[in-house]
């Protein structure tokens, strides 16, 4: 999930042979058309990356503008919240279409690599023909769609709504001309000749069935055929879209427009615009210089300690947490920093990958963490209140690790570094002060409702900008460019995952789940410690295999009323469920962000999953912990006066 730089827009054209244009794709007789198109495409590109970087820069604009107004004069934009509708759909569609092309859609790969390469070679290709297929149908309801927005105007600006359908279609066309590049130059002719007719056939078969399945033979047909998809190395966000249209087509429950509207709405919560700021804010504070100040002040407070730098690990992901919500920008950030340090002291790429791994899972309910927005957007939790529930949950499988570390370590007799001098510490400290004042405003501000997170995120990017140019000195304005490129890229592929799982997760009401989750509850007994372990084993499967945010907008809504009336808070329930999801995508060897570890401390998957087997034993023990000890949820909210959990 590494995120390409601006200059490397597209390397396609600049790989092209002066012979006929072959490679792995078609043997083109005109070298100079097969050129012409890679650069069209090569424009378009670099056009939609432009685009959703003005969305980035208007959308903090009018945030921080709109604060500005209300701090000073207490007054607000009105038009914001409808302005911010419009980048929301710039970023998630157009920055999705782009995170496709750039290879961003994370993908499991762990299945297929088992298989010979001539099979592999036609699961690629039929992977790419099936999003081809998939956006071709969303793109064809989708103008459906975009008439019936063009009969209204939004409330204050008086514009058609239209214009926030827009960049669904404009994206879904992206897609299809990204797929259909990717069959035309990345995979053999036969392979694509072969895969085509088979993937347009299973289509139509689809689209002409003379009849109407009720909704528990569709479910049954289309969960399936969404976790092999899933398993065959679609992308989690296709498989999505590619679940609901097939439910929609498969029963009456509603025309295929209803998929595309979904689709649309799932970006339509306010709440999600603290998602790209957060990304951008976390992205800055890698490339500026910030982690590094708190890897050094982490390496003063417990480098001394048995396993020291594994320790540093597991304090700077906490540290670094409260500044960036993303967990794949939390790994990469602090795994940069350490990984020479790690080999200059001896320690294996596969024990710094483990470490790496245990403390990004840990961190999942330490704000400000996306999954929190997420869950905070689809249920009605506060955001504010559950900031600052997660801060103990996070501490108390931090200390189970680090005990870990310490046992390990003694055992294996590793030897120990010097403590920091007082002088070191002090200026650690002083290093680590301006970087951690974010941390700080960010949930004072949600918690007192001093801001709302939109706000309270824009700020965060505007003091991380500030820190790293005026006062760091470590961006410059190409730096800053490109980061706002890889925040559009990122942000668009997580918003874009959140789109499809707000149409999957409407199907899956509209195939009546709930009640047949509840009819499982009742078969179990109504147990609260067997809905608790349950809970943990569904989510922490499933979340290995979705990515984790899809996990939380389908599943969030359907089991915490279940978890209320067993008598669970659900706030509770909430840290349970982040954790959990948190284990499943960093858990080997499906786990996405469990390879983002491997990739970062340049170490061996396979070895690194049997050294996490340990660390995943300590992580579930925690996790158990903070299921079974509700206080460890409950304290800090009561301390601030939070009475109504």
């Amino acid at each position: 999930m590494n995120v390409a730089s601006e200059g490397q827009l597209s390397t396609a054209a600049a790989t092209v042979p002066s012979a006929p244009v072959q490679g792995r794709g078609i043997a083109w007789r005109s070298e100079r058309l097969a050129l012409g198109i890679r650069r069209l495409l090569d424009g378009i590109d670099a056009s939609a990356r432009y685009i959703v970087v003005v969305a980035l820069l208007s959308e903090l604009s009018v945030v921080l503008t709109d604060v500005t107004i209300r701090f000073l004069f207490t007054q607000s934009l009105l038009w914001s919240e409808e302005a911010s509708k419009l980048c929301l759909t710039t970023l998630a569609f157009l920055g999705g279409a782009l995170a496709y092309r750039s290879r961003h859609h994370t993908a499991i790969q762990f299945v297929t690599r088992f298989f010979p390469l001539a099979i592999q070679d036609g699961i690629a290709a039929g992977v790419d023909m099936l999003i081809l297929c998939i956006g071709l149908v969303t793109l064809y309801v989708s103008f459906d769609l975009f008439e019936v927005a063009a009969t209204a105007l939004t409330p204050i600006l008086q514009i058609s709504t239209a214009w926030i359908v827009l960049p669904f279609n404009v994206g879904l066309g992206l897609i299809v001309l990204f797929a259909a590049e990717r069959l035309a130059f990345d995979h053999p002719p036969r392979v694509v000749l072969t895969v085509i007719p088979t993937v347009v056939l299973l289509f139509v078969v689809v689209g002409m069935l003379p009849f109407a399945l009720n909704n528990s033979t569709a479910l049954g047909i289309m969960l399936p055929l969404f976790f092999i998809t899933v398993l065959l190395g679609l992308p989690v966000s296709f498989s999505l879209l590619l679940g609901s249209l097939f439910f929609l087509q498969l029963t009456d429950a509603a025309p295929l427009i209803a998929a595309a509207q979904n689709t649309v709405d799932g970006t339509s919560h306010f709440i999600l615009l603290t998602l790209p700021f957060f990304i951008w804010a976390g992205l800055i504070m890698e490339k500026g210089g910030i982690s590094v100040r708190l890897v050094r002040f982490a390496m003063a407070l417990v480098g001394h300690l048995r396993g020291g730098l594994l320790q540093v690990v597991v304090v700077t992901i906490y540290l670094v947490s409260g500044i960036s919500g993303s967990k794949a920008a939390d790994v990469v950030a602090v795994g940069s920093v350490v990984r020479r340090e790690l080999k200059r002291q001896g320690y294996r790429p596969e024990e710094g990958a483990s470490v790496l791994s245990a403390a990004g899972a840990m961190s999942e309910t330490i704000p400000p963490s996306i999954a929190m927005l997420v869950l905070g957007s689809v249920t009605p939790i506060s955001i504010g209140t559950l900031f600052v529930a997660g801060l103990l949950p996070a501490a108390v499988i931090a200390l189970f690790l680090m005990v870990s570390i310490y046992f390990f370590a003694w055992w294996r007799d590793t030897p120990r570094a010097p403590r920091a001098t007082p002088l070191e510490l002090l200026k650690a400290s002083a290093g680590a002060i301006l970087p951690l004042i974010m941390p700080v405003i960010m949930v004072v501000g949600i918690k007192f409702g001093y801001a709302t997170p939109t706000e309270v995120s824009a700020v965060a990017v505007f003091y991380g900008i500030v820190l790293s140019v005026a006062i760091y000195r470590s961006i410059d304005a190409r730096t800053f460019f490109t980061i706002a490129v890889d925040c559009g890229l990122l942000a668009g592929m997580v918003l874009f995952i959140i789109a499809s799982a707000g149409s999957f997760a409407w199907t899956l009401t509209a195939a009546n789940l709930p009640a047949l989750l509840i009819k499982v509850l009742h078969l179990a007994g109504d147990s609260p410690t067997l809905f608790l372990i349950g809970s943990l084993v569904i989510l922490i499967a499933i979340g290995s295999l979705l990515e984790g945010l899809p996990v939380l907008i389908i599943l969030g809504p359907l089991l915490l009323p279940i978890a209320a009336q067993l008598g669970i808070g659900s706030i509770h329930y909430a840290m349970v469920m982040l954790l959990a999801m948190g284990i499943g995508i960093f858990i080997p060897p499906i786990g996405i962000c469990f390879y983002i570890s491997c990739a970062v401390s340049e170490a061996d998957v396979e070895s690194t999953a049997k050294t996490m087997l340990p660390y995943l034993a300590v992580l579930i023990l925690g996790v158990l912990a903070v299921a079974f000890v509700p206080w460890f949820t409950h304290v800090v909210p009561r301390l601030l006066g939070d009475t109504a959990l």
